[in-house]
């Protein structure tokens, strides 16, 4: 056999276990997801375009109380007990978004911290960088995106964001501002709820004081 058509049959070869690995890498039906939180109950989590919000690790609980949100899943090509975990899937392909989508996102802003470990785990404790606000009424609830599956979870029924980017156009601005005045004077707006707590006060204003500034990196 000669050395060109040995070198034929190496590159083919290679074209075919590279073309298997790949393919090995994709979810080949609709994927499944298990979420969870570190902690049982409602959860908010005060955002900022910039990053510059509370880490899931310090969200709040209804009467305001900081509490570890971490949100964890782990990743299958199918559901249990078909289904495998999905290793080392990459974390650009997995993110957060509402179904109504009223929250708005810098790019990568809400991907979780790791690609899926080997048992197809990742999970988000770092700050979001979004803007304007998903919260869990007439049916709408966050979910998880896997490279365009929209899956739901009944853990995420429960959960919001808010961002001090009130009007969502990913800066924080005097037109943030003006928005928050017409709701801490007027009818009560989670939206502006930044230390969720049921009422809009000194707490909140901090929070946006903070964030003034704040845009996509």
């Amino acid at each position: 056999m000669s050395r060109h058509v040995i070198s034929v049959l190496i590159f083919s070869l290679m074209i075919l276990t590279g073309s298997a690995q790949f393919a090995a890498a994709d979810i080949p039906v609709e994927p499944y997801i298990e979420a969870s939180f570190a902690t049982d109950g409602p959860l908010s989590l005060f955002s900022a375009p910039d990053g510059g919000g509370n880490p899931f690790t310090q969200a709040f609980g209804p009467d305001g109380q900081t509490v570890d949100g971490t949100l964890t899943i782990i990743l299958y090509d199918d559901m249990p007990p078909w289904g495998n975990p999905v290793a080392n899937y990459p974390k650009a392909d997995i993110w957060l978004e509402d179904h109504h989508g009223e929250l708005v996102s810098c790019q990568g802003g809400t991907i979780p911290d790791e690609d899926t470990d080997d048992v197809g785990m990742t999970f988000w404790t770092h700050p979001l960088r979004v803007g304007s606000h998903a919260e869990p009424v007439d049916g709408n609830q966050l979910a998880i995106v896997v490279t365009g599956w929209i899956l739901d979870s009944p853990s995420l029924e429960d959960f919001r964001i808010n961002s001090a980017d009130l009007n969502g156009d990913l800066h924080v601005n005097l037109s943030d501002i003006a928005m928050f005045v017409g709701t801490y004077f007027g009818t009560y707006d989670y939206a502006s709820d930044f230390h969720w707590d049921g009422v809009l006060n000194l707490a909140d204003i901090v929070l946006l004081a903070e964030s003034l500034g704040a845009e996509c990196p």
